[in-house]
């Protein structure tokens, strides 16, 4: 039973991007009902093991973070009289007649819905640490993963470069507007890159573990000639072309800030990976690591798919012309109007109108800026469980990082703390985080980040006090 749920938790996983990011309200609810079903599964398991293990115990803070988001989208819900919400949000008055009671939700109808996904959420990472309690069942799910994303890249390169008789999914037909990028299964090239950068760095974080599991020194040039055939013919060499591919479908995005995010988020996540292993016999060859896949992604990989185009975009780009610029200064008046209570989780798309000029000219249902539209639909209040939530797990990763001796631990560690970084840097300029599939990856990301700095089985003692309790056990047998 329990092998049938970590399975289902695969599939999960693996579903959520294909249907156009489950960004629809049949996918978005069949997902939260797949995310249901499990969580009743695990309920009504025989349990051979306590069902509180060591990750659900050791991150409450966490957990009951992710919990507190959609009781605060609940608390946005329920009627108020009019003095309590002049004070609480004098803006929200002029919606609504002066003599009758009403929510700090401008929105209802979108609250409840976003109310929904924010339940799913924080019951699929509370899942996930239940769920995850090995290290092989950790390694496995990140392999489930980079197959997914590699399935994902494959479709996007080949429909670009090969014509749209590779779109048997039809998904051209809804992304007309991005016909020469690579979109994979989602609408947008932004969302199919931000769901990239994720996934390649699920996928550094396994070739990281590669590296620190391998305890092979120099033995002579036949030894080393052996291993490196060993090395070719072994998942390192399979993975390291599935993330070539990876990288090639998010250069064909053509997203500016996915490609930009992921490039920084590996420069910056690689010398600070450096820093926390200099200490380790493998920092040599990590360092190998950040450097070929830098050199070869960047150089090789870029110049031929067509990364000298995207920096002439990014060069080209006028940020005071940007129509998404217009859509940011009309978005900051809105903030102040709603900057402590917020105006209701998913209302941004129905306020929006109120507060923007004549230089936006599309229908704009997001910001294009996940901190500032949360910030509009949280508030201060809200807002504050998301920060706290990010902080604390990547802290988390970078813990995993330096206290774990399992490879599999600080691998997923660096694949959690490159993978939120990235997001975080991505999400100053579209909206991945209102994307089903991008918002749930994002919340396995931290579900790893916590799994990996909790499961370990030895404790962590310095080790003069491991061979002073050696002693007192000697002595006392």
């Amino acid at each position: 039973m329990h092998r049938f749920i970590f399975i289902f938790l695969c599939i999960i996983i693996f579903w959520s991007p294909i249907p156009l990011g489950s960004h629809r309200i049949w996918s978005a609810a069949l997902l939260e009902l797949l995310i249901a079903g499990l969580a009743v599964l695990w309920l009504l398991s025989p349990s051979k093991e306590p069902l509180i293990n060591k990750a659900l115990s050791q991150n409450k803070i966490i957990i009951g973070l992710f919990w507190l988001i959609p009781l605060w989208s609940a608390s946005q819900l329920v009627p108020l009289p009019p003095a309590v919400i002049a004070l609480l949000s004098p803006h929200s008055v002029s919606y609504f007649p002066a003599d009758i009671w009403h929510s700090l939700s401008l929105d209802s109808g979108a609250t409840l819905y976003k109310l929904q996904k924010s339940i799913a959420y924080a019951l699929f990472f509370t899942l996930t640490l239940a769920i995850i309690n090995t290290p092989e069942r950790l390694n496995l799910i990140a392999q489930v993963i980079v197959i997914s994303g590699v399935l994902q890249a494959s479709y996007g390169v080949l429909v670009v470069l090969g014509g749209l008789e590779f779109d048997f999914l039809h998904i051209r037909d809804i992304a007309h507007p991005h016909l020469s990028s690579a979109t994979g299964t989602f609408i947008s090239r932004n969302n199919f890159a931000g769901y990239l950068e994720m996934v390649i760095a699920i996928g550094v974080g396994l070739l990281v573990t590669h590296i620190l599991l391998n305890n092979d020194n120099f033995a002579g040039i036949r030894a080393s000639i052996r291993n490196l055939i060993f090395t070719l013919l072994s998942g390192k060499a399979r993975l390291r072309i599935f993330l070539a591919l990876m990288v090639i479908a998010l250069v064909l995005s053509h997203s500016r800030m996915g490609n930009t995010a992921f490039f920084a988020s590996l420069g910056i996540c690689g010398v600070l990976g450096l820093v926390l292993y200099r200490k380790s016999h493998k920092a040599k060859s990590l360092a190998i690591l950040f450097i070929s896949l830098i050199a070869i992604d960047v150089l090789i990989l870029g110049s031929w798919f067509g990364l000298d185009k995207l920096a002439a975009r990014l060069e080209t780009t006028d940020a005071q012309h940007e129509e998404r610029t217009f859509v940011f200064q009309s978005s900051i008046h809105t903030l102040q109007d709603f900057w402590l209570t917020g105006s209701g989780a998913g209302s941004y798309y129905s306020i929006f109108p109120n507060y923007r000029d004549n230089q936006s000219y599309y229908f704009y249902d997001f910001a294009h800026n996940d901190f500032l539209q949360l910030g509009i639909e949280y508030g201060l209040i809200g807002c504050s469980f998301f920060a706290l939530i990010v902080i604390l797990c990547f802290r988390r990763a970078i813990q995993a990082q330096v206290q774990r001796r399992t490879a599999v631990l600080k691998g997923m560690g660096f694949a959690a703390m490159m993978g939120i970084m990235s997001i975080m840097i991505h999400s100053s300029t579209d909206f991945n985080l209102h994307i089903p599939a991008n918002a749930l990856l994002f919340t396995l990301l931290c579900a790893f980040a916590c799994i990996a700095h909790s499961m370990e089985h030895q404790e962590h003692q310095k080790p003069k006090k491991r061979l002073k309790e050696r002693s007192k056990q000697r002595i006392s047998t």
